[in-house]
């Protein structure tokens, strides 16, 4: 039973390094050639495969599309650590910093969100459940921050990590519309809703 352990797993290992290697690639593909210039044809071919195996792992150039976003969102282990260290506010602002050097996603996100939003879109449950997960977390560190004092609003945190949700989006497609300082607007939009207490001398 010891030795044949190995050989059961073994195949569930490779299917995963597979699908690292094919959402490594689709990064670089959809990085430099954008989400319409990219194709699975192409990442097949960077990665010496087939298309037929490619697709295998992500049937549509979405699902892919959706795993690389998932992916560079997991990228970022520690926001929960630093955002109750060092607070809610500076660490989003980290975030639209960082999301200024990876104007690519940012663009792919963009495009895939405004069609997933239609209900029979493939990657429409995958945007509900983002939005959900993404919602949850920054509510509890708003209601994290008000209880330390950090964020001074009364209304529900809830309601204050839709709007921050919602709100970065809008500055997100304004910056790649027409160049919109992101980091300024949104820390004036942080500013507006979450009334962070002045940092103490």
């Amino acid at each position: 039973m010891s030795e044949a352990s190995p050989t059961r797993r073994g195949p569930y290992a490779k299917t995963a390094e597979r699908r690292v290697e094919i959402i490594d690639s689709a990064t670089a593909v959809f990085s430099e050639h954008g989400y319409r210039g990219g194709s699975l044809r192409q990442i097949a071919k960077d990665l010496g495969l087939s298309l037929t195996t490619v697709m295998h792992h992500f049937p549509t150039k979405v699902s892919l599309l959706a795993a690389v976003l998932e992916q560079e969102d997991a990228a970022d282990t520690d926001f929960a650590v630093r955002s109750r260290r060092d607070g809610f506010v500076p660490s989003i602002l980290g975030i639209v910093e960082r999301n200024i050097r990876r104007r690519e996603l940012v663009r792919m996100f963009s495009i895939v969100s405004a069609e997933a939003t239609h209900p029979g879109h493939e990657a429409h449950d995958w945007l509900r459940r983002r939005y959900a997960a993404v919602t949850a977390d920054y509510r509890d560190l708003i209601a994290h921050d008000r209880t330390l004092g950090r964020i001074t609003s009364d209304v529900d945190p809830e309601v204050l990590a839709g709007l921050v949700v919602t709100g970065w989006e809008g500055i997100q497609i304004r910056w790649l519309a027409d160049g919109t300082d992101p980091v300024a607007a949104m820390a004036a939009l942080l500013d507006a809703l979450l009334r962070p207490a002045p940092a103490s001398a």
